[in-house]
């Protein structure tokens, strides 16, 4: 929560929680602790009144999930905090997660084949876009090798990668791309690592077991949704005769921030990892001496608009001329209603499949601002007995997934493209080029609102 300018939050909380003596103790202590926003993270387990949970280990409140009654004390209580002048907003810390359908995963494992990058045939969403499928184009790809051919980097740019962490000792990993950078989950069993807070970002696998996010949670294998994001974004080494290739050629360098584990993230975790993307000063964490323009986010949940705490947050990478890339969501539904792609100063991706049409998981909507391949695993358009998913680096070797959480990844590297070719543009200027230069969407290839259309990089480097 923010307090306003001036208030005592003691005072504020203990009038707060006065008015519910059934769930608050009187005269209990509040532990806060202050964010990079500005804003508070209260922890109410001194005060709270509880009998044993029935919402699994993370106690009220579980994003996307169907609430326990025992979140009403709690609804109340923001509610209560809400209309005190004294606060400027209150919500609650959700538990946010990474945008991937995991319904079908291929793996390819091993087996090297000439010529470089001998994946290359199977990343369909960087071949030239056409009307009907072929070796070389596909109607939903989106031009790379026609910026690739215009390309000249004069620039280094920055991009940041907020997810599960990096995989460093994959051998499709270009490390000389590899900046320092953090690891922001806060909760030791979320980061499944045995600590908080620190300088690794290293992915140590997001696995869980049967009712450990929830009551009824089915166990899952670690994603390693991170390094698949990363590779999608340019940090796949190319020309190595090894895997797949990179949407960018040369001018970017990777921030690889770790704020996603098992089960999720938590907002306060996630919040912190994006100013600190950016450059902002974060209580307890170095200062990051490699800020980013561009920052990738493939992760989210539903909330009744964009979060308080996610809007400040925008609006601060805004005000310095950075932008967070924002997955609009895999569930078929309105993105407005899910954070933080809902957030007005987010740039928010759709999903779109081998064809081009809007993916059938895909969030749509008037926030979302582009559309970009994110792949459909239930398919095989093309006959090559793969999915139709988006091929990326996961531990030992590579997996189709499909998601928006791939589609924005892809946005990200265009825009660092654009960035690093013209010295000149903004990080404003590169995404006004990269919607006006989309291809229109008819009603049946988006049957809802897809933004600007599908992204067209062969004129984005044309100025």
């Amino acid at each position: 929560m923010k307090f306003a300018d001036g208030a005592e939050p003691g005072a504020v909380m203990a009038a707060a929680v006065a008015g519910d003596r059934e769930s608050y103790r009187d005269g209990a202590a509040f532990d806060f602790a202050a964010q990079s926003t500005g804003a508070t993270l209260v922890d109410l387990s001194a005060a709270a009144i509880q009998t044993e949970s029935n919402v699994g280990r993370f106690g009220v409140e579980r994003i996307g999930g169907t609430e326990s009654s025992r979140t009403q004390p709690l609804d109340a209580l923001i509610e209560r905090l809400n209309a005190d002048p004294r606060v400027e907003y209150a919500q609650k810390n959700y538990l946010m997660q990474p945008f991937q359908s995991s319904d079908l995963i291929n793996d390819i494992i091993g087996g090297r084949k000439p010529p470089n990058d001998p994946y290359l045939e199977f990343q369909w969403h960087l071949k030239r876009h056409g009307d009907s499928l072929t070796a070389d184009s596909a109607p939903g790809a989106v031009n790379f090798p026609a910026a690739w051919e215009k390309h000249t980097p004069q620039r280094n740019v920055v991009v940041a990668v907020i997810d599960t962490g990096q995989l460093y000792d994959h051998d499709d990993v270009n490390s000389a791309l590899l900046l320092p950078g953090y690891d922001f989950v806060s909760d030791p069993f979320v980061g499944n690592d045995g600590d908080g807070r620190d300088a690794d970002a290293t992915d140590v696998g997001d696995a869980s077991g049967i009712d450990d996010c929830f009551p009824g949670s089915q166990a899952s294998d670690s994603s390693w949704h991170g390094s698949h994001v990363s590779g999608i974004a340019g940090l796949a080494s190319t020309d190595n005769d090894l895997g797949i290739a990179s949407p960018v050629p040369s001018g970017i360098a990777f921030v690889p921030i770790r704020a996603l584990g098992r089960c999720g993230g938590y907002t306060t975790d996630l919040v912190d990892a994006v100013l600190w993307a950016a450059g902002f000063e974060v209580p307890g964490a170095p200062p990051n001496q490699n800020p980013a323009l561009v920052i990738n986010a493939s992760f989210g949940g539903p909330s009744a608009g964009c979060d308080p705490a996610f809007r400040d947050a925008l609006a601060q990478l805004k005000a310095k001329g950075a932008v967070l890339v924002a997955a609009a969501g895999n569930e078929t539904d309105d993105s407005q209603y899910y954070s933080p792609s809902g957030c007005t100063d987010a740039f928010t991706v759709a999903a779109s499949d081998m064809m081009g049409a809007l993916a059938p998981y895909s969030n749509f909507g008037d926030k979302v601002d582009i559309l970009a391949p994110g792949g459909d695993v239930s398919q095989d358009l093309n006959g090559d007995d793969y999915a139709d998913g988006i091929l990326s680096i996961v531990a030992d070797g590579y997996s189709f997934y499909n998601g928006t959480s791939m589609a924005a990844p892809l946005v990200s590297a265009a825009i660092a493209l654009a960035l690093t070719h013209n010295p000149g543009w903004s990080v404003d200027d590169a995404m006004r080029r990269l919607t006006s230069s989309a291809m229109a969407r008819s009603g049946t290839q988006c049957a809802e609102p897809c933004g600007a259309g599908l992204m067209d990089v062969s004129g984005l480097l044309d100025y």
